[in-house]
């Protein structure tokens, strides 16, 4: 998967879900391997300096990378409900909610800056990164009509993107990956019908 592709969907929460996409009609799902699971999770911004030595720990890794895993699959059921009811069933609320119970936050104040800033951060690497990521939910949801929350419409793609377009009537994943490629396919369909 190229680095791009990592950021396609617009906030870190679709970024997750789109960690399974088609290639050459193969499913790849970079959770698979440590290696590209961390290299999406620094794409993402989702670590600090010290998690990236707390993740050199094997065990420390492919347990978080677990969590991703599950994390993803409530993910998927988020965008289900937008997609069928434009809104959370109270399943998925609940399952968000038991999450978010789990994940130990702690308040520092970044003081670096002119102004004086509180900033949330997870106590464990673990506890940060699903915090970065249930947050990104939440924002998303906050700030985003559920209806620009979308699904690529290339047929061979299962990309999911928010659309922060200015129009709101994007519908690629990217006009490079999908969108090119969808208007070429109805280009050579309409010369092969004349």
């Amino acid at each position: 998967m190229n680095k791009s592709l990592f950021l396609l969907g617009g906030s870190a929460w679709i970024n997750l879900v789109n960690t399974t996409y088609i290639s050459e009609k193969q499913i790849i799902d970079i959770l698979i391997e440590p290696s590209s699971t961390l290299q999406w999770l620094e794409e993402n911004n989702l670590l600090r300096e010290s998690d990236f030595l707390t993740l050199e720990n094997e065990q420390l890794l492919n347990s978080l990378i677990i969590e991703l895993r599950s994390l993803r699959n409530l993910i998927k059921m988020i965008l289900d409900d937008l997609e069928q009811q434009g809104k959370l069933s109270l399943n998925v609320t609940e399952q968000l909610k038991r999450l978010t119970k789990q994940v130990k936050v702690s308040l520092t104040i970044d003081s670096e800056s002119d102004k004086l800033k509180l900033v949330p951060e997870g106590i464990t690497t673990r506890d940060h990164v699903l915090y970065m990521i249930i947050y990104s939910v939440i924002q998303t949801l906050d700030t985003i009509p559920t209806h620009r929350i979308r699904n690529c419409e290339h047929p061979e793609c299962r990309l999911s993107f928010v659309d922060t377009s200015k129009s709101g009537k994007r519908r690629w994943c990217s006009m490079e990956l999908c969108g090119n490629r969808q208007k070429a396919a109805e280009f050579y369909a309409r010369k092969k019908k004349k």
